[in-house]
C-alpha cells in the first residue's frame, strides 16, 4: 500500500529547528555589529577593496564582449556541420 505524503507537512519538519537557527543568525549579526561599531577605520580596509573590484569590472566586460561573438560562429559552424552530417547520412554515402 502506498502511502501519501503531504508536501506541507515535509515542509513543517524541515522548518523545525528553523527558531534556533534564526536566534544564532541574530546573535552572529549582533557580534559583527559590535566588532564593526568598534573598527576604527572600516573605509581605509574595505575602500582599497571596492576600488580594485571596480578596476576590475570593464576588464570583465571586454572579455565578455570578445568571447561572445566566437562563441556564436562555433555554434552556427557547428548547426551547419550537424546538419550536412545528418543529410550526408541520410543518403548513405
Amino acid at each position: 500500500m502506498t502511502e501519501v505524503v503531504s508536501y506541507g507537512k515535509l515542509f513543517r519538519d524541515s522548518l523545525k529547528g528553523s527558531k534556533v537557527k534564526l536566534v544564532g543568525l541574530a546573535a552572529t549579526a549582533g557580534t559583527f555589529v559590535v566588532t564593526s561599531a568598534s573598527a576604527v577605520d572600516l573605509n581605509a580596509s574595505v575602500g582599497p577593496i571596492l576600488d580594485s573590484m571596480i578596476e576590475l569590472i570593464p576588464t570583465i566586460i571586454n572579455l565578455i564582449v570578445a568571447i561572445v561573438p566566437a562563441i556564436i560562429i562555433m555554434a552556427v559552424v557547428g548547426f551547419i556541420v550537424t546538419f550536412f552530417d545528418r543529410v550526408l547520412g541520410m543518403l548513405k554515402i
